[in-house]
């Protein structure tokens, strides 16, 4: 059977990605998924959209990180608001053209038989993927006034999964799977194999960027 093995934020780290790869024992007759961020605050972007650009069975979704980039891109500016977008943008360097062309092609969400990919999620209150924005797409954790998490208002039984929030350990519900272990963080890089929803993690191989991760 083809599996379908959705990976979690890469944020760059393309050492962990590759030890992931090799752990899991992906081969071309898998489908692959990047549940976004693949850049920003890691030591090798450049690297992972090499990777990316020639892995001929993967999907990508876009992350708030390649949104702000892109949007950089598209104002003919340099990153000028986080400081590790201006670090992404130098280590891109004179193909930095190249790497957003391929950046924007990427969806902000994909749809299979039984699941759903998104990078951090949506608002379940204002009905289907297509009619959030792409900022709620890429950004959201919680919502309303009480701040509550939004996939704990999601009542489908369509599995969800996406990255963003970045925890100790995969945030395992029936509906719904965060696989973003905080690698950049020294936390762990995750992917979830579909269709025996069986998660597989490896371990970061130093802190890139210290961060105090969700629990």
């Amino acid at each position: 059977m083809r599996r379908t093995i959705i990976i979690g934020d890469v944020h760059g780290c393309l050492d962990e990605l590759k030890d992931l790869l090799a752990q899991v024992s992906a081969s071309p007759e898998d489908r692959l998924i990047c549940a976004g961020d693949l850049i920003g605050k890691g030591p090798d972007p450049r690297g992972v959209l090499e990777w990316a650009m020639a892995a001929k069975n993967l999907q990508c979704v876009q992350g708030n990180h390649e949104i702000r980039l892109l949007s950089y891109w598209k104002k003919l500016a340099a990153p000028d608001e986080k400081p590790f977008d201006l670090e992404t943008f130098r280590r891109l360097g004179p193909d930095f053209d190249r790497y957003m062309r391929f950046i924007e092609s990427w969806p902000l969400y994909v749809i299979g038989k039984d699941h759903v990919v998104v990078h951090a999620g949506f608002d379940p209150r204002h009905g289907p993927l297509e009619h959030q924005s792409p900022w709620q797409l890429a950004n959201i954790r919680r919502i309303g006034e009480n701040g509550t998490p939004w996939y704990e208002l999601y009542q489908l039984r369509k599995l969800v999964v996406f990255g963003h929030w970045s925890r100790r350990e995969p945030l395992i519900r029936e509906n719904s799977i965060c696989i973003d272990t905080g690698c950049v963080h020294g936390g762990f890089l995750s992917a979830l194999i579909l269709p025996e929803r069986r998660i597989v993690s490896v371990p970061a191989r130093k802190i890139y960027r210290s961060k105090q991760l969700w629990n």
